[in-house]
């Protein structure tokens, strides 16, 4: 892994890249201030005479986080607050996500927890025993998220022990792992990490692809690995102004994931944490991106657009545009899916 600018410029050198001297600077200030991380697989996907190269811009440091908004704070969601027990976060009714791991194989600039998890103090097994008896004090919890940092940057056998403890509870219906290491460093999704996680089925795993120069071969092997274990795969893709805000490059992408058979889950508007602003769009972008996808893809690659909003009455609010024209006491007017005409439908 590349974790300092100064390895960043080696690696460069050895490929006969230099850097202008400021962009240097700035690398370099940004780093400062957030965790750097590349893996050797991603680093090696970026086109270094591509300015906008996708890849390059989630996670080469850049002089545009040190711009923040007033608004812009390092835990716009607020899980700090719903931390009741050391990482566990239980902020929805029926689900509760356990903050495993502080470390990621590739350390997204657009990182939600870039100012908390990943610059804090690393959960350990010694945290498990409260987060077990909090959850199994709290009945209505049915569906731990197991996430970080990337759960499957650790230890097999410290991962096992978290899906072993939450799969034990009576009320545990589901767990889900939150990784992206299947998109920064496949390799690492291996037979006996897969093997493994089959024993705690009902199990679900969800990724992060968010534009297609991502879906590789190797990482078309590391969802099969998951998926011949029957491990069902979803992807939570975050709207990226500069790298993803086009109808085209979605289009693309969630073709792909499909081809893969991985479902298109959710599409977020990127949160309003701090180092983020560059990556920022406006929410009405993103409602007349997925509109333009329910014309293009079948419904099943379609993800819903969602705002992760603030509060505790917050969460992912889901976003869409409203297709009732019109209503009379007898009719409907809906705008209709093949040609935008609208169409009379009785009550």
């Amino acid at each position: 892994m590349i974790t300092s600018p100064e390895q960043l410029f080696m690696r460069l050198a050895e490929q006969g890249i230099a850097l202008p001297e400021q962009e240097k600077k700035e690398i370099e200030k940004a780093a400062g201030k957030y965790r750097m991380a590349v893996s050797d697989y991603y680093f090696h996907l970026i086109d270094w005479n591509d300015p906008d190269d996708p890849i390059r811009k989630q996670c080469i440091p850049s002089k545009e986080e040190c711009k923040n908004p007033d608004w812009y704070s390092a835990d716009p969601l607020n899980e700090k607050k719903y931390e009741h027990v050391p990482f566990l976060v239980h902020k929805y009714r029926s689900r509760a996500a356990f903050l495993c791991s502080n470390t990621c194989y590739t350390v997204c600039r657009h990182c939600t927890r870039k100012n908390t998890v990943m610059n804090e103090e690393v959960c350990t097994t010694e945290a498990l025993p409260a987060a077990l008896s909090y959850v199994e004090c709290h009945p209505k919890i049915n569906d731990i998220l197991i996430t970080g940092g990337d759960p499957f940057a650790l230890p097999l056998k410290t991962l096992e022990t978290y899906l072993a403890g939450f799969y034990s509870l009576p009320n545990v219906n589901t767990i889900r792992v939150g990784t992206r290491a299947i998109v920064t460093e496949p390799e690492k999704i291996t037979d006996e990490l897969c093997d493994m996680l089959k024993k705690y089925h009902p199990l679900w795993v969800f990724t992060q692809f968010n534009h297609p120069k991502e879906v590789t071969g190797p990482v078309r092997e590391a969802c099969g690995r998951l998926l011949d274990r029957g491990i069902p795969l979803g992807n939570q893709s975050v709207l990226l102004k500069g790298i993803n805000n086009d109808a085209d490059v979605l289009e693309e992408l969630y073709t792909r994931l499909i081809g893969l058979r991985v479902r298109p889950y959710y599409l977020y508007l990127c949160d309003r944490v701090s180092g983020t602003a560059h990556f920022a769009t406006d929410y009405q972008e993103g409602v007349a991106l997925v509109e333009e996808l329910r014309y293009r893809l079948p419904g099943y690659a379609v993800p819903k657009f969602v705002i992760d909003a603030y509060g505790s009455s917050g969460g992912k609010v889901t976003v869409e545009k409203n297709h009732v024209l019109e209503e009379t006491k007898d009719y409907i007017i809906l705008q209709g899916l093949s040609d935008h005409t609208a169409v009379k439908f009785r009550r």
